[in-house]
């Protein structure tokens, strides 16, 4: 079915305006006579109304849908409003590290004292240059091999404002206020506490 415009131009069913004219179409039913079946256009093809955009027959000179001139320059279009800029998020300050508190191990006696101030990791045995080992807190010269020190015999480490000593499976173990403590296991330690490396006694001071 077409639809026909009062000037006689014949429209596809459905048309709200008329492709040759532009005039405004009645709806279906409002008792405008039906004419023969469309002429296809002499042109092929399809191009966009300028104004909103659907599709028509090339040969169209105005939109089926709106009426606009199919000729007519297409509608400016409106620049696009730039996105705010992002601002980066201020960087979070990282807690302070927690300063390690004056430390040190004083020998059974007082006659020796290891100042392990500041230090995250100290190792505690006796020096051998042959197996290249070197510890922090060396008990050689203060009766360690009489004494039962291993050459790699404990470790003290300081973490989150604690001190811990950790037994490195020694021979003749580690204990703390008397109390053995078990291998590779990290155990706290404060201002007072008696440390014995074998048979070799050190106090641990901590202000």
């Amino acid at each position: 079915m077409t639809v026909v415009c009062s000037q006689g131009h014949q429209n596809p069913d459905g048309s709200a305006f008329c492709d040759e004219c532009g005039e405004p179409l009645a709806a279906p039913g409002a008792g405008m006579p039906a004419a023969a079946p469309a002429v296809a256009p002499v042109m092929g093809g399809t191009r966009n109304c300028p104004n909103c955009g659907s599709a028509n027959p090339a040969s169209e000179a105005f939109c089926k849908d709106c009426g606009a001139n199919m000729n007519a320059a297409p509608a400016p279009q409106m620049a696009a409003t730039p996105a705010p800029a992002m601002v980066a998020p201020a960087a979070v300050a990282a807690a302070p590290a927690v300063a390690a508190s004056p430390a040190k191990l004083v020998l059974e006696g007082g006659n020796a004292s290891f100042d392990i101030t500041g230090k995250s990791d100290v190792l505690i045995g006796r020096e051998d240059a042959v197996s290249n080992i070197f510890p922090d807190v060396d008990l050689a010269p203060h009766g360690g091999e009489e004494g039962g020190v291993g050459r790699r015999h404990a470790r003290i480490t300081f973490s989150n404002g604690q001190y811990l000593i950790e037994d490195l499976n020694s021979i003749n173990f580690t204990f703390v206020n008397k109390q053995k403590i078990a291998p590779k296991t990290p155990t706290p330690i404060k201002n007072g506490d008696e440390v014995r490396l074998g048979r070799v006694v050190l106090k641990f001071s901590a202000s």
